[in-house]
């Protein structure tokens, strides 16, 4: 849920809470105030009979009623009540309130009953329910709305700059540019990610140069040990120092891979490739699989394919880094006089291959060194630089195991 619903839908329930506690007590009190404003009108009008009758003044008045009382002490306390008392206009039952009260008149008890309308606390509540729901809703409406677009206003620079992080990437050439805020803490904020951008990039920029220095100058030395390796082989050299020689080779070889591999996944972590353009991925499939078939014919590998025309935005480079790895390593681990199945259609690509089971997890297949062993002929590095190839154009690359075969496929998704 996004931070200005949460806030919204908050900002409704607290509104809802505080209204409905403001109308409950909003009746009580009516209705205590009511009752006190009846009880002193109906109290005011029997002292007004009372002394009209005093003054021998005859009553005539609606409502009002008059009764001699042959008692000899009066009520001590005069009686409030609640009655119905049939309208023959509206042909229904009315609510009334009445005072019953009795005083002594020229020594005499005289019982006074005096009544007045009133709409009863059904009616008031029915009003006050009403009132309270279209108070509310116009409330929580315009609040709701209010707050919506007051806080939208406030959050908008907080999410202009997510967008400006999102898109940003320490071996970006210019700046982090955040948009200002009035607000303190965002201006805080602000502070803190650029000062953060900006040590990532000074960090970025000294693991670029070791590692495009350590690759440099790892590859001078095994270039030489390479070279004095292949004059050494050519000297008279007894069996031993020749099985010697070559696993030294392999060795060098190997190391010279590495070194290679891992110059290029530094690159795919933090470089964007400028070379990416619309290509033929299925001419530039069939390309590499016709210089590799030689290699494949040599162990019996029978290749059938099922490559379809498909359009790719892609780094060349790339591309064929990732299809020459997954060919090597097919051909590395793939079993002798077996079939291999290429098959290129509109969003994927996939490579099935006989081959013992893995012997370690399929989750550790993509990873850097992951493997038990990597082979002499191998790096240990193939399938992690496919998957940093996959990452860096949005591709996925999924492995399965069905029966004897491996499959890796790669999906291109809109690519």
């Amino acid at each position: 849920m996004k931070l200005l619903s949460k806030t919204s839908i908050n900002y409704l329930w607290v509104s809802f809470t505080v209204l409905a506690i403001t109308g409950v007590l909003l009746f009580f009190l009516l209705q205590k105030t009511v009752s006190e404003e009846i009880k002193e009108q109906l109290e005011l009008q029997s002292e007004m009979i009372a002394a009209e009758l005093k003054a021998g003044h005859s009553i005539s008045y609606p409502l009002v009623e008059i009764n001699k009382e042959q008692i000899a002490v009066p009520r001590p306390s005069p009686v409030f009540r609640d009655t119905l008392i049939y309208d023959h206009i509206q042909k229904k039952e009315e609510g009334y309130y009445y005072l019953k009260q009795i005083k002594i008149i020229a020594h005499q008890p005289v019982k006074i009953m005096v009544m007045t309308s009133h709409i009863g606390w059904d009616g008031y509540t029915q009003a006050i329910i009403v009132i309270f729901i279209v108070i509310a809703a116009m409330l929580v409406l315009a609040g709701g709305l209010v707050n919506h677009f007051i806080n939208r206003k406030i959050w908008n620079p907080f999410l202009l700059n997510l967008k400006v992080l999102q898109a940003y990437s320490v071996s970006s050439k210019t700046n982090l540019q955040l948009v200002a805020s009035p607000i303190d803490e965002f201006k805080e904020l602000n502070i803190v990610v650029n000062d953060l951008a900006q040590r990532a990039r000074k960090e970025y920029v000294g693991l670029k140069e070791f590692t495009e220095n350590a690759s440099h100058e790892i590859q001078t030395p095994l270039t030489i040990i390479k070279s004095l390796l292949e004059s050494m082989s050519q000297l008279p050299v007894d069996a031993a120092l020749a099985g010697y020689l070559l696993k030294t080779k392999q060795a060098v070889d190997r190391l010279s891979r590495i070194n290679r591999g891992l110059l290029l996944l530094a690159k795919l972590d933090h470089t964007i490739f400028p070379d990416q353009k619309e290509i033929d991925l299925d001419t530039i499939l069939l390309t590499i699989i016709e210089q590799m078939e030689d290699l494949f014919e040599q162990r019996g590998m029978k290749i059938l394919m099922n490559i379809k025309s498909k359009k790719i935005h892609a780094s060349p480079y790339l591309l064929e880094i990732m299809i020459n790895n997954l060919l090597s390593n097919i051909l590395l681990h793939g079993q002798h006089q077996s079939e291999i199945k290429i098959e290129l259609e509109d969003q994927k690509m996939t490579f099935y291959n006989e081959g013992e089971p893995l012997e370690f997890p399929s989750d550790k297949l993509f990873t850097r060194f992951g493997k038990t062993t990597a082979g002499p002929n191998g790096s240990g590095l193939g399938l992690s630089i496919i998957k940093q190839i996959c990452f860096a154009h949005q591709w996925d690359i999924i492995y399965k195991r069905r029966e004897n075969t491996h499959i890796f496929q790669i999906d291109f998704h809109n690519g």
